[in-house]
């Protein structure tokens, strides 16, 4: 199963470095057209590239499922571990103010449903309360290892 804490920043840059025509991953991921979900930015990483991440992670396209993928966050100890670190990551490096609006990013694009986003914005005082808070920006890599730990998620919740 994917753990996003076993990808090594420059594999992450390598994979969001990729074109779209480079990346055939032999994945499909149902895509948000006919959605209320919004496609990417350029800053954020592409359909094709998250089809990219899902098959170098060796996940079958099937757990993936369809939007929003992970609905409702895992209320289970693994899946509060998983979030935590998620939150810690995105507060270090971008403070309160970017990690809330990347939340709200991942619910647009369809990664996250309305539970799973609520849990995660509550998370993220408390994170900046016990943290020292980045004042940087995401970066398409960093939305990358987002989609790579809600994909773990949704791995705990199945499990």
């Amino acid at each position: 199963m994917l753990d996003p804490s076993d990808y090594d920043p420059s594999e992450l840059r390598d994979v969001a470095d990729l074109g779209d025509a480079d990346a055939e991953a032999g994945v499909s991921l149902p895509r948000p057209e006919g959605a209320d979900y919004r496609p990417a930015t350029p800053d954020e990483p592409s359909h094709e590239q998250c089809e990219r991440l899902v098959a170098v992670g060796g996940v079958a396209p099937e757990a993936v499922g369809e939007r929003p993928y992970l609905p409702t966050f895992p209320d289970v100890p693994e899946g509060r571990r998983i979030g935590r670190d998620w939150i810690a990551h995105l507060v270090r490096t971008a403070g309160e103010a970017e990690t809330r609006a990347a939340i709200a990013r991942y619910r647009a694009r369809g990664w996250i449903g309305e539970d799973a986003a609520a849990t995660l914005d509550d998370r993220v005082g408390d994170a900046v309360a016990a943290l020292d808070p980045g004042d940087g920006s995401l970066d398409r890599a960093d939305h990358l290892l987002s989609f790579a730990h809600v994909v773990r998620l949704l791995g705990v919740g199945r499990e």
